[in-house]
């Protein structure tokens, strides 16, 4: 199969009409109106902050729905009477789709240059999400900028930087260290084992937590049922990547804004002195569930 065949078979452009293209081609320039306009090319990417939203947003609109989804729920300040969360089909972690997204992120950082820490700064300052541009060299940021593919990551969506990280750290990155990440077919099962059989409208007024979140593996799948999440984790990169896939994502955690509507009753957790033995020491204490 030839090169143009496999692009062709990839992103598979006969699924949309030529209305849909030609308002994808309009929404992207009209939001990029508030940056002064789409980059001329790589040289105008540091000048321009944000350049990746209207990109990120006409795309989301032509396949999930879920920034505009969200925007009208900012826009309004609540929850009540937004309808159905538009939900994303996670793709197989091991199809065609998701191996060729993958091989794309894996190049990005196949630069003498590259780093992950670089690219998750530049993938911030382009969703508008860094407060700085990158301190990074013009053939880097040409590379970066040419390679990576927004729409390949928003059409096929898993937990693309989750392994990224992984990645790198095998190949000698440091900061990775200790970072190993729950597979995401797994954290997608645990997600809908813990939901159960509840009402969906139920389900989006209350909040989830993630106390080790990575780079949101548990929080991806869990976005198709809640609309209010949080996480905290001890890797300064993965929380850069965990916002970063939640801008891609899921808008609702990414950009929580001031919205009404949740349930806010909260139940204490007693805290009670626990029972000494060889491995809690006396005057520790525990929760009691």
């Amino acid at each position: 199969m030839s090169k143009e065949q496999d692009k062709k078979r990839l992103y598979r452009m006969e699924r949309f009409s030529q209305d849909q293209l030609h308002k994808l081609h309009y929404e992207v320039n009209v939001n990029a109106k508030a940056i002064g306009g789409l980059p001329a090319n790589h040289t105008d990417v540091g000048n321009k902050r944000g350049w990746l939203l209207p990109f990120l947003l006409g795309y989301d609109d032509l396949l999930w729905g879920r920034w505009g989804y969200w925007l009208d729920i900012l826009h309004k300040g609540t929850i009540i009477g937004s309808g159905a969360i538009p939900q994303i089909t996670w793709v197989d972690t091991f199809s065609d789709s998701s191996v060729a997204t993958t091989k794309m992120l894996s190049k990005c950082l196949n630069h003498h240059e590259a780093n992950i820490d670089t690219f998750a700064d530049w993938l911030l300052w382009g969703l508008a999400a860094g407060e700085s541009y990158p301190n990074i060299s013009a053939g880097l940021n040409e590379h970066y900028y040419k390679v990576f593919d927004l729409f390949l990551v928003l059409d096929n969506p898993t937990d693309y930087l989750s392994y990224l990280l992984c990645e790198q750290t095998g190949k000698g990155y440091k900061k990775g260290l200790g970072y190993y990440p729950t597979p995401f077919n797994i954290t997608q099962l645990m997600v809908s084992i813990t939901i159960g059989n509840d009402d969906p409208d139920v389900l989006k007024r209350k909040t989830v937590h993630d106390p080790c979140i990575g780079c949101g593996a548990m929080l991806l799948p869990a976005s198709n049922f809640f609309l209010r999440g949080s996480g905290q984790d001890i890797s300064g990169i993965a929380v850069k990547l965990c916002k970063i896939q939640m801008l891609f994502y899921a808008p609702w955690f990414a950009k929580p804004g001031e919205v009404e509507g949740f349930d806010e009753e909260t139940a204490t957790i007693p805290i009670v002195l626990a029972e000494p033995s060889r491995k809690i020491s006396a005057g520790q204490l525990a929760f009691s569930f």
